[in-house]
């Protein structure tokens, strides 16, 4: 269904695309184009309408539904029962009234219209489907999916499973606290409710998601799927070689420095940060939640298809750069760092010491019948054999028209060339293949 709808908004056929929507969001499942995922946990993503405004992906922290979206009557549902001592139009009537209140943030009076109507008359509304029925009925499968949302709007607040670990007495005292949180909201004591947040967040660092009714200590939320990383916890980048037991104390340090921080601590927190420095050349970077050695060795996070002999070759290369940027002579730093770019595809993080090679663009060129093709996800060869036709005379290349073609190229256009493409060369002519990129030009041409 998830695949027809998208056939369907490709076309433009945005009315198919919407009731193979709806129908999904009758099942229970729930579709955010945005992130392309889709759920089935009675977990809404928010607003549906991913055509709005100027927002092509649609706002998740808005639910279809809510008081944003009225654009449309509210109508029988055709699973309804009738209306015993009232006509349909005057139902009708009473639920926009019900609408407008919400609409003008009167929600007393529109909460006591909806209550009223459910007493008296056995009507319930459902404010997503825009519909009301007599009795609650929906059909089968929106009855279901209101099943299980009014099983998630009625069960508490879980902690996350990213949330920092907690002793057993804090963790059911914050509990405790966000059970009677939701109690002061639901009573409409919001300032009660304003308030037991921001304690828990001084006194605990607790983050709390309302739409997912789940609580963080450190404000990462798996179950969002962003990949949050706890506040406090920091990520070690480039190298240096460290025992596991002082990389665990400087863990357990970072941990130390963050509390005090947020105990506003300074005081504390920046001797930690000295001692480390001082001990072993540590360097934080609060913002990224980084640290790394302070150390002239580059760690390689990526070394691509690069033989053990050019890892080691540009691991040379960078300690000569850290010498010419610490002695400022710039120009020779960066006449390094462009060599390494335009020779191995070298990218060079100095923030956090680490370097990694990325693809490299292959000059253009006509490709041949026999190299393979990759176009468009296939991954098959063609051969001049596969387009020949019966008479067809066959032609045998001599294995040495190769590397005479090879031969035959200039200086300006092997340069042109990457230098796996150049080592390439040098393999099949039984040369070898180390040493920068000038140099096997040069002995290309030799």
């Amino acid at each position: 269904m998830i695949a027809e709808r998208l056939m369907a908004k490709l076309s433009r056929d945005f009315g198919t695309a919407d009731a193979i929507q709806t129908d999904l969001v009758a099942r229970g499942v729930f579709v955010h184009d945005g992130i392309k995922e889709w759920r089935y946990d009675g977990v809404p993503y928010g607003d549906f309408n991913e055509r709005r405004g100027n927002n092509p992906r649609g706002n998740p922290g808005r639910s279809e539904g809510s008081r944003s979206s009225y654009d449309a009557a509210y109508v029988k549902s055709s699973f309804s029962e009738d209306v015993e001592g009232m006509d349909n139009e005057m139902i009708d009537k009473i639920v926009a009234e019900r609408l407008r209140f919400k609409l003008d943030r009167d929600y007393e009076k529109a909460d006591s219209i909806r209550e009223g109507l459910r007493s008296k008359y056995n009507v319930l509304i459902d404010d997503r489907l825009k519909m009301w029925s007599v009795g609650g009925d929906f059909g089968e499968e929106h009855n279901a999916r209101r099943d299980l949302a009014h099983q998630f709007s009625t069960r508490g607040y879980i902690k996350s499973k990213s949330s920092l670990p907690l002793s057993p007495e804090d963790e059911t005292y914050i509990q405790e606290q966000i059970d009677e949180r939701s109690t002061a909201k639901r009573d409409r004591e919001f300032q009660t409710a304003d308030d037991i947040r921001q304690n828990l967040l001084e006194e605990y660092d607790v983050s709390i998601n309302d739409k997912m009714k789940i609580w963080s200590v450190g404000g990462a939320f798996e179950e969002t799927g962003r990949g949050d990383k706890p506040r406090g916890v920091y990520t070690r980048r480039g190298g240096g070689n460290l025992s596991e037991e002082v990389l665990q104390e400087i863990q357990d340090l970072l941990a130390e420095r963050y509390d005090h921080k947020k105990n506003r601590d300074f005081d504390s927190a920046d001797a930690i940060r000295d001692d480390l420095e001082a001990r072993y050349d540590v360097r934080i970077d609060d913002r990224s939640s980084e640290w790394r050695i302070e150390t002239n060795e580059y760690f390689a996070a990526s070394t691509g298809n690069l033989s053990q002999e050019d890892i080691e070759f540009v691991t040379n290369k960078l300690r000569e750069r850290f010498q010419y940027k610490r002695d400022r002579d710039y120009d020779a730093a960066d006449e390094i760092r462009d060599e390494l770019g335009d020779s191995f595809g070298v990218n060079i993080d100095d923030r956090t010491k680490e370097w990694k090679v990325v693809a490299m663009e292959e000059p253009q060129h006509s490709a041949s019948f026999d190299e393979k093709v990759e176009d468009d996800g296939f991954d098959f060869k063609v051969s001049e054999d596969d387009f020949k036709e019966d008479g067809d005379e066959e032609e045998v290349e001599d294995e040495g028209e190769s590397i005479a073609e090879d031969s035959s190229l200039t200086e300006e256009e092997l340069s042109k060339l990457t230098v796996v493409t150049l080592k390439e060369k040098l393999r099949d002519a039984g040369l070898p293949v180390s040493g920068r990129k000038a140099e096997l030009v040069a002995r290309l041409l030799a």
